[in-house]
């Protein structure tokens, strides 16, 4: 009887003891379901909370450059600067809303990849970001131009109205901001994105017609080198040797498929015509190439990289009667203009 009651006493504390383990494990388990369910609440919050912070009327943080120095401000007021320091004051009214919403849409962009690191959203370096002058700054530009006070009041007053006509509307693919990329001339065709930088192919920066007016200042250039200047400038970029003879023999290796060059054959080595428009300051990478005795002759037709919209032809076809969101769906292919959520 003794040996029973023993073994029955072993048996409940056995039970006992796996209850309490069983309850223990349930209680992790719980706890662990309860801490994953929190911590995915709170990844959405924080998700949510740089969708909505990102998304309309705001402050941003601006860098200057030259100082460094980190400015807040409202997004109109930085867009007010941004549009007439890209493009010209006097473009017809509804280049300068597509200029506006293509800033706008680059600016949220670069705020939601924090390009600018923790602690500043954009910087006001065209060459990093797009150029930026606040308003003081602008009125000062003008004067020294010769603007008259009524002519700047006139230009600020189009500026003001491409901004706030279009505020919170942005360009989106698949519901997300496009790379709103832009240049000032492309006087026949536009390029793909992926003909010039590392190969990214993005549906909505394809290579499409485009008209130009045939007044434009830059539509055409030339750059006259030296072989001596170009020899210089080729084998510092590239640690090579060539010599007087490989300029005399200089030719155009590929085509991009918009037309532009893509690059040259100097001696035994191709030089991308984007490393030619950095080095010797070429207006476009769409040019053609003539040799003298002791010459290299860049005859360049257009000005910028050539990718997205031209601000030339965004003027153009606004003097044809585009009102800017036709513009704008003419150089991104596939895309919409939306104009989003402020609350």
């Amino acid at each position: 009887m003794n040996k029973k009651i023993k073994s029955l006493h072993y048996f409940t504390i056995c039970i006992i003891i796996l209850t309490i383990i069983l309850f223990l494990i349930n209680c992790y388990i719980l706890k662990k379901s309860k801490q994953e369910k929190i911590e995915e609440e709170e990844n959405k919050k924080i998700n949510e909370k740089n969708t909505i912070e990102y998304k309309a009327d705001q402050t941003i943080r601006v860098r200057y450059s030259k100082t460094n120095e980190i400015v807040a401000m409202d997004i109109n007021d930085y867009l007010r600067g941004v549009v007439p320091s890209e493009m010209p004051p006097s473009y017809n009214i509804e280049a300068l809303k597509a200029q506006a919403i293509v800033a706008r849409t680059y600016t949220y962009r670069k705020m939601i990849s924090h390009g600018e690191g923790e602690d500043a959203d954009i910087c006001d370096n065209h060459t990093h970001c797009q150029a930026f002058y606040d308003k003081d700054t602008l009125f000062s530009i003008w004067k020294k131009r010769g603007f008259s006070d009524e002519l700047i009041k006139e230009y600020w007053d189009k500026i003001n109205e491409a901004v706030v006509s279009t505020q919170n509307q942005v360009i989106t693919y698949n519901g997300e901001y496009i790379k709103a990329f832009f240049h000032a001339s492309s006087p026949y065709k536009t390029e793909n994105i992926d003909q010039i930088w590392g190969g990214e192919k993005l549906p909505y920066l394809v290579s499409v017609e485009n008209i130009e007016k045939e007044d434009y200042s830059n539509r055409t250039s030339q750059v006259i080198l030296l072989f001596s200047d170009f020899i210089s400038k080729i084998n510092e970029k590239y640690k090579v040797k060539i010599t007087n003879d490989d300029c005399k023999n200089v030719c155009i290796n590929e085509y991009t498929t918009s037309g532009r060059v893509k690059n040259i054959k100097v001696g035994n080595i191709i030089v991308k015509a984007e490393d030619l428009r950095t080095l010797f300051s070429l207006k476009s990478t769409d040019f053609k190439i003539d040799i003298t005795e002791d010459k290299i002759v860049f005859n360049v037709t257009g000005y910028g990289h050539g990718v997205g919209m031209s601000q030339v032809g965004a003027d153009t076809y606004a003097s044809q009667g585009y009102n800017y969101i036709d513009i704008i769906k003419h150089y991104y292919t596939g895309v919409e203009v939306e104009t989003l959520d402020t609350k």
